[in-house]
């Protein structure tokens, strides 16, 4: 299959990576700046492009990495150069099916579940792929590919999709907002920066391997009131981090 990749960005980039790994042939990569498209191009030995209308109409598979308010607008512009043939998906866990099913006839869904930072190795076999498509036919040809890179393939709706993007929210972007507020306090206080590590390294086994609630520890879930109450005191510098630590609190307390 051939496969154009529309966005050189953190996930363009490594599913096109992936993808050429995998023995697939990835005709173009498109970004709006030549320069990012060449230098993913130039590591697949695709072509590089920074117009929507030198789309190859050979392109069989056009996968749409862009931010999500753009996939709507990309689709649409595509209609006019590509065979409806073609199966265009985009990548994104947040933006509903809807955005391309009312521009393209064979859309699909084409979803990492990870977080993917370019020039940081990403082992694709251990990341779920959420999989979607107008039909079976679809489902089934997306199914396959991602099959080769990835040992978690699901077929995942957009009611389920929405859901688990919110919850990786929680996950990992607010996970690592916490691990910020940590390094901010540590450092303050000229402490090592992997003090918290083994900590943090606990948790997360605690966490995955039971229900996180039946693990909580801490003066949240003690009632520790004024320890609380220091804590509160200890942050009045950063009124920011209050009002996280308030309201993670009263969250905790309902467990």
């Amino acid at each position: 299959m051939k496969i154009t990749i529309i966005g050189a960005g953190n996930v363009g980039s490594h599913l096109a990576l992936t993808l050429h790994q995998a023995g697939y042939s990835i005709l173009q990569v498109y970004s709006r700046q030549l320069s990012k498209a060449r230098s993913l191009a130039e590591q697949v030995g695709a072509a590089p492009i920074h117009q929507l209308s030198v789309v190859s109409p050979e392109s069989e598979l056009c996968l749409l990495a862009v931010k999500d308010d753009a996939i709507g607008l990309v689709a649409h512009s595509l209609s006019d150069f590509l065979p409806q043939t073609s199966l265009l998906a985009h990548t994104s866990g947040a933006t509903p099916s809807t955005v391309l099913a009312n521009a393209w006839p064979r859309w699909g869904i084409f979803y990492p579940l990870q977080t993917l930072t370019m020039g940081q190795p990403a082992d694709f076999t251990q990341i779920p792929l959420c999989i979607d498509g107008a039909t079976p036919a679809v489902q089934q040809a997306l199914q396959e590919i991602a099959g080769k890179i990835s040992h978690q393939v699901h077929l995942v709706n957009d009611e389920q999709r929405a859901t688990l993007h919110l919850a990786a929210v929680f996950i990992n972007n607010f996970t690592n907002a916490m691990l910020q507020a940590s390094h901010t306090l540590t450092g303050e206080a000229h402490l090592p920066r992997d003090i918290l590590k083994p900590l943090l390294q606990a948790t997360i086994q605690k966490g995955t391997r039971q229900e996180p609630r039946k693990v909580q520890t801490g003066p949240a879930i003690r009632r520790d009131q004024q320890t609380i109450e220091r804590h509160l005191g200890q942050l009045s510098n950063h009124p920011e981090l209050s009002t996280v630590y308030k309201a993670i609190t009263s969250y905790i307390q309902t467990f």
